[in-house]
């Protein structure tokens, strides 16, 4: 079963217009662009989310960029610094 946590954003965190947060939390200056979503995920200091991108069940380490287009979905974590060029990772078909 999976739990879901309510959400909570640190001092600093931007959601842009359009975006989705569900159940997660943004620490210090993590971002979310329009048209991203982020649903039962943690993205830690400096993180930041691309237009487009979805992450559900995701931890994002310190300074980790998921470009636009990105699918990260059950249990993945990526490591602080680490960053996705757009579309580098999907679980869905493109259609």
């Amino acid at each position: 079963m999976r739990r879901a946590f309510s959400e909570s954003v640190g001092r600093g965190a931007v959601v842009e217009a359009g975006a989705t947060v569900i159940g997660s939390v943004l620490l210090e200056d993590s971002f979310v662009a329009e048209g991203a979503t982020v649903r039962d995920s943690v993205l830690s200091r400096g993180a930041r989310v691309g237009p487009g991108a979805v992450l559900d069940g995701v931890v994002l380490g310190d300074g980790a960029v998921v470009g636009p287009g990105n699918e990260l979905r059950c249990g993945v974590r990526v490591w602080p610094g680490i960053k996705l060029p757009p579309t580098a990772v999907r679980f869905s078909a493109d259609d």
